[in-house]
């Protein structure tokens, strides 16, 4: 079996997300409709990014183009990449075995103490644990959140010891995107169920792939304005930056990683200007991360009134 995971023949997405309403809760995004695409925008906002510059037009343009530069040997050299998790070859044969067991992967993840403590964590944040009880065992978390939850937190617990970055300028942005990646693959995984739980996991691990490669470019910017010994870019420049890199990182990774063309070809089309020119796993992706600044942007709003 191949997989979606893994490199392959070309073949046909199997996912069929028409384009019409995908419902996410409180945000309804229509592909096809003037809805906004930007995701980093509110991120910014949230965490008084663009409140903080002091620099000219002039200075803004030169350190973005630096970045770019930065990103684009950061992109094409693979020892600058994040290393891929070590079970992650095999949880994920595993995750897309249809005869495997929720045992089975849980024995995998008890392999790794960090993971599994990781993975416990998770299941007992405010995000996932749906009971008074805490959950204090791998065979607790399987049968509370079923195969399904536990291949969304197994993702997520493997994607976030290489998303850790300190905010230093950027305040509390880091800590954002990783929230901000965590709702995208939720509501990413909702558009892709109809397809089956194949394409609902490959839709969490875009997703993630999406937020990791978020998280380099904040660390690639942050180092080329410590280098510049300067301020930040206007935000404006900063959300650009983001919503082009981060997909484009993103696929570096996957890339590196040997995962599947299909999530890579996901990913290029972020950069695609109307959404139903996108793959179907490209338009679970596009509209569910907007989709997911306005919920957290709303909430921020609600909080602070």
């Amino acid at each position: 079996m191949t997989g979606w995971w893994k490199r392959g023949p070309a073949r046909e997405p199997a996912v069929r997300v028409p384009v019409a309403a995908i419902d996410v809760g409180p945000v309804v995004c229509m592909a096809g409709t003037a809805v906004s695409r930007d995701w980093s925008g509110p991120l910014l906002r949230m965490a008084g990014v663009d409140a903080t510059t002091r620099l000219s037009a002039e200075q803004s343009a030169a350190l973005v183009a630096a970045t770019k530069r930065a990103l684009v040997r950061f992109a094409d050299d693979p020892q600058r990449l994040p290393r891929r998790p070590q079970l992650l070859p095999q949880l994920l044969s595993t995750l897309n075995d249809d005869e495997a067991s929720s045992r089975d992967i849980a024995g995998i993840i008890a392999r790794d103490p960090a993971l599994a403590a990781n993975l416990l964590k998770l299941a007992n944040s405010a995000l996932y644990r749906s009971q008074a009880a805490p959950v204090d065992s791998l065979d607790r978390a399987v049968a509370m959140v079923g195969v399904d939850g536990l291949r969304h937190l197994v993702s997520v617990a493997l994607m976030q010891p290489v998303m850790r970055l300190d905010g230093g300028v950027f305040g509390r942005l880091p800590d954002l995107i990783w929230d901000h990646t965590q709702r995208t693959a939720l509501l990413a995984s909702q558009a892709a169920r109809p397809a089956g739980r194949e394409d609902v996991f490959a839709a969490q691990l875009l997703s993630l792939l999406q937020g990791l490669g978020a998280i380099v470019v904040v660390q690639v910017l942050r180092d080329t304005c410590a280098q510049a010994d300067a301020g930040l870019p206007d935000a404006d420049a900063i959300a650009r930056l983001l919503r082009r890199w981060s997909p484009r990182l993103g696929r570096a990774v996957a890339r590196e990683w040997a995962l599947s063309d299909r999530l890579m070809q996901a990913l290029d089309d972020q950069v695609v200007d109307e959404v139903a020119a996108m793959s179907a796993l490209g338009r679970c992706l596009a509209l569910a991360a907007p989709a997911a600044s306005v919920a957290m942007e709303s909430a921020d709003v609600a909080d602070a009134a």
